[in-house]
């Protein structure tokens, strides 16, 4: 993302470059990876309340959740979704269920590794938020054959579809 082009957020994939300014040889998911890390192993148990539990909290807000737009595929789909920053509540809780839940195993995690498995999570697991974001897009519909085209039409004067 150039400076002074009035772009925001997440880079949306094949899309502007994620590198950091101020450092161009790091990519922005080493960076932001890094600071969860940093907060995560400072914290002694995701279990109890804290404010190192809080503080971890706090940088998966920032590092982990989209704050524009991203493109994003949910795993087991073909169809990509746009996410915003609408649906970053459920990739907070998405991130941080799935931190709380595989605590030990992510205290192994080199901060990259940490980063993208989180990032993932909530963007392209099942709570995370292009499900979310798909699920918006459908409005709860269900059982919708794969292929098959929705329309929308108006409700006639009787209120029946």
């Amino acid at each position: 993302m150039n400076e002074g082009d009035g772009l925001h957020g997440t880079p949306v994939a094949n899309g502007r470059s994620a590198t950091n300014r101020n450092c161009p040889t790091a990519s922005s998911a080493t960076t932001r990876g890094e600071a969860v890390w940093r907060t995560f192993v400072a914290c002694p148990s995701l279990q109890e309340p804290s404010r190192e539990r809080d503080a971890v909290w706090l940088a998966a807000e920032s590092a982990i959740c989209t704050h524009g737009f991203a493109s994003v595929t949910p795993m087991g789909s073909t169809s990509r979704v746009l996410v915003g920053a609408d649906q970053a509540t459920a990739e907070l809780i998405a991130a941080m269920s799935w931190l709380t839940r595989h605590e030990d195993a992510a205290r192994k995690l080199d901060p990259l590794s940490l980063f993208i498995a989180l990032r993932g999570v909530a963007t392209r697991g099942a709570d995370g938020s292009a499900r979310a974001a798909q699920a918006d897009a459908l409005h709860g519909m269900t059982n919708v054959p794969l292929g098959r085209m929705v329309y929308w039409r108006p409700i006639d004067e009787t209120g029946v579809a």
